[in-house]
């Protein structure tokens, strides 16, 4: 089964990452912040010797020359204009046309994020079509599919406390079984 993880990644420039947290501790400190945790996760994943394709999948083509330099190893391509639910569809769609078997998309800075879940997630797809990362705030940190075409983002109120209920509501009525991590 070929694997193949994105990861949504920007700049860790001050103003540009982190803006929520930086109107609390200063944009220094939280482009900072996110540094580290980009960092963490990515060296993390180098040593859990998982046997995956990773891309980067970056916020602006602006930042594809500073991901290409620093990770020359991985697949580094700018994400399409839209919203959250449309940008995420075309990273999916993407992977598959690519030749991906199953594919899990994640953030960069969600703290405890490693590769002992993201292979967890990969594994889950090996019985299930659709795996979640719930996260507190009714939103998810993770998600993954290996089923192309799959429609889980059209119509999904992003940013708000539904996402979580909402994506899972529309794979059930698509019939795709599930899971949670």
């Amino acid at each position: 089964m070929r694997r193949h993880l994105v990861i949504y990644a920007k700049r860790p420039l001050p103003g540009y990452a982190k803006t929520r947290l930086g109107a609390d501790v200063g944009a220094e400190q939280a482009a900072g912040v996110y540094a580290r945790l980009l960092y963490t996760y990515l060296l993390d994943l180098v040593h859990a010797d998982l046997d995956i394709t990773v891309e980067l999948s970056v916020a602006s083509p602006a930042d594809v020359p500073f991901f290409a330099v620093a990770f020359p190893e991985l697949i580094v391509r700018p994400q399409v204009k839209g919203d959250l639910g449309q940008r995420m569809a075309a990273s999916f769609a993407q992977a598959f046309a690519a030749g991906a078997k199953s594919v899990v998309l994640t953030g960069t800075d969600i703290p405890g994020l490693d590769g002992r879940i993201v292979r967890s997630a990969f594994e889950t797809l090996e019985i299930v079509t659709v795996v979640i990362g719930p996260a507190r705030d009714g939103g998810y940190y993770l998600i993954g599919m290996r089923a192309p075409g799959a429609s889980l983002f059209e119509g999904v109120e992003w940013g708000s406390e539904r996402v979580l209920a909402q994506t899972e509501s529309l794979a059930n009525v698509q019939g795709l079984a599930i899971a949670r991590l």
